[in-house]
């Protein structure tokens, strides 16, 4: 009976990687800067680095929806705001056209005044959506889970991913990241400027609950968020994997990633020393064939994605992990999660009978309890 799962992923993988559409896959272009692996790392072991907020200078808010009362007996109200990316050095890591950052916040329409745009967050909780892979747009995180939060009283806001949708660099192909280091400079930017946005919400309309909720990536991103916040945040982790790596070099994503391009490089040797820091076991052998020499090159630069890197959170009793149990996307990682049961001890680990792309496609329901679940933990603990 699970067998349909797994097909609709290995489906989805044949459509959304065949070279026909994307011939160059993710990552034609090489591995980029070899040295962002080491720049991240500092960033997150530091300690005064790794918790600091860097603040929104502005923000242009803008009412682009709101729902009739005819339509809804709890109408909603959705509003569009954009702020300069708070990546710091973003103006050299990210492409010009992500250093702006997009997001649509949907609210109930009693959260607001009469002129749309003062929201009283006292007492109540705010959500902020991350993307998941490859991610175009805000339209499937608002329709399927923050509209469903905002009628049951709960505000949600929808972040754009860098490299994705407005943010797409307009030389990178769909959602076909071009450079390894890409990858780990987009979850840091989503990682800041998630941190940058709860603590504009928190301070200008006094929110008291916040959580971070994604699926696939963006539900790794939203534990790595928490776990570098200064204050209380939940996290809805929905079918992610604890790092990038098993993803791209064991599950369906394998599939499409350019491993010419990564092993065609004249300077492997000095990639090799610039890598060989970021894990234990890393080495390369000339006996080793090219694809599985390459494979662990992209290991160890992607291993800043581990969540294991990562402090445990303030609140790890308010953080779930629900994982797929026919997931053909990200790889064997069951060591890496029984890792973080110790080490994030009262995380609740659930497991959801779907593939990747079933899991996120149609068990939005369960994904939106599993949000409430969260904030009522928050919302229980008050004044503790």
């Amino acid at each position: 009976m699970s067998a349909h799962h797994k097909y609709l992923d290995y489906a989805c993988a044949s459509l959304s990687h065949n070279p026909l559409f994307f011939p160059q896959g993710f990552f034609g272009e090489g591995w980029g800067d070899v040295h962002i692996p080491s720049i991240l790392e500092k960033r997150i072991t530091d300690h005064h680095e790794k918790y600091a907020v860097r603040l929104i200078d502005s923000m242009d808010l803008e009412v682009i929806k709101s729902s009739p009362l005819k339509l809804q007996k709890k109408p909603t109200v959705t509003i569009s705001g954009r702020f300069k990316s708070t990546l710091r050095d973003g103006d050299v890591l990210l492409p010009p056209e992500s250093q702006q950052a997009y997001f649509e916040l949907i609210v109930p329409e009693s959260m607001l005044d009469r002129s749309f745009m003062s929201i009283d967050g006292r007492g109540k909780s705010l959500v902020v959506i991350l993307p998941g892979t490859g991610e175009h747009g805000c339209i499937h995180r608002r329709r399927t889970i923050a509209e469903p939060l905002a009628r049951s009283g709960v505000a949600s806001l929808v972040l754009e991913g860098a490299f994705y949708g407005k943010r797409k660099p307009k030389t990178q192909k769909g959602s076909k990241l071009r450079r390894v280091s890409d990858l780990p400079i987009l979850g840091i930017a989503t990682i800041e400027e998630t941190k940058s946005l709860l603590t504009w919400f928190k301070e200008h309309y006094g929110f008291d609950h916040v959580v971070v909720a994604g699926s696939s990536m963006g539900g790794l991103h939203a534990a790595m968020t928490a776990a570098l916040c200064p204050f209380d945040v939940g996290v809805a982790s929905w079918i992610a994997p604890p790092s990038a790596v098993p993803a791209f070099t064991q599950g369906l994503l394998s599939r499409s990633c350019n491993w010419q391009s990564l092993h065609e490089r004249e300077d492997l040797a000095v990639i090799d020393h610039l890598l060989s820091n970021q894990v234990d076991y890393y080495t390369t052998n000339a006996e080793d064939e090219i694809a599985a020499q390459v494979k662990k090159r992209l290991a160890a630069f992607l291993s800043i994605t581990n969540i294991e890197n990562f402090p445990t959170p303030r609140r790890p009793d308010a953080v779930v992990f629900s994982q797929a149990t026919e997931d053909q996307y990200i790889g064997d990682n069951a060591m890496q999660w029984e890792n973080l049961r110790r080490r994030w001890p009262g995380a609740q680990f659930r497991r959801v009978k779907a593939g990747h792309v079933s899991g996120i496609l149609f068990e939005t329901q369960a994904f939106v309890q599993t949000i409430q679940d969260v904030v009522q933990v928050l919302q229980s603990s008050r004044g503790l």
